[in-house]
């Protein structure tokens, strides 16, 4: 499989913000956003993504034992589903998150507890396209640049009948200031529309330093 790094931390966004977890990280990715803060698994003068044999992963998990809250990330880690499925069958009791576009037809449903979907709108420089990450283990993650992003928002929602309960709205940046400077006008339209309401921890605690 292509693997790009495996680390110790916390979710810093969605539905399990806060939690301890280990992050797996998958290289590559189907999309090329220009607010990426993980160039480095796809950006071909960036990546140092490797290839490894399963085993390496599980050896890699391993050495956090007392964490059994897993987070598959990338890149897109649906480009990968036979390594998800390897992951669970190894891992039985985890909690396993995966992290994903949206952009792919889910062959590993039954292996992950929760899918955050994250999908691209046109604030990430990716033309439109269709989401196919759609079931009840999931949430859905939208990227906030601007106050002119939520009608876009808004009609990928209704055109999706995405509930409401599921949506998380969080703001974009690689930057303490960045974050902060739109937690205020996000969290308003959350607050107005019934959408949740998500920051990034883990650039107000460390910025966007990797394996953090």
């Amino acid at each position: 499989m292509i693997l790009n790094e495996i680390f110790h931390s916390i979710q810093g966004e969605g539905l399990n913000a806060g939690k301890p977890a280990v992050f797996v990280r998958f290289g590559n990715c189907n999309l090329k956003c220009t607010f990426c803060d993980s160039r480095f698994t796809w950006h071909k003068a960036e990546s140092d993504n490797r290839e490894v044999e399963i085993a390496e992963v599980f050896e890699e998990i391993r050495k956090y034992p007392d964490c059994k809250h897993l987070v598959i990330t990338g890149g897109e880690p649906l480009l990968q589903q036979d390594a998800i499925s390897a992951i669970r069958r190894e891992f039985s009791d985890y909690y396993i998150e995966v992290e994903t576009n949206g952009s792919q037809e889910c062959r590993c449903y039954e292996d992950v507890n929760l899918f955050t979907v994250s999908y691209k709108t046109g604030n990430s420089g990716n033309a439109p396209y269709e989401l196919k990450t759609k079931n009840e283990k999931c949430v859905y993650k939208f990227v906030i640049r601007r106050k002119d992003d939520f009608n876009e928002i808004e009609a990928v929602i209704k055109h999706y009948a995405l509930p409401s309960g599921k949506v998380f709205l969080m703001p974009e940046g690689v930057s303490r200031d960045e974050v902060l400077r739109k937690h205020q006008f996000v969290a308003d339209f959350c607050k107005t529309h019934g959408y949740n309401f998500t920051t990034r921890l883990q650039i107000l605690n460390w910025g966007n330093e990797r394996r953090k």
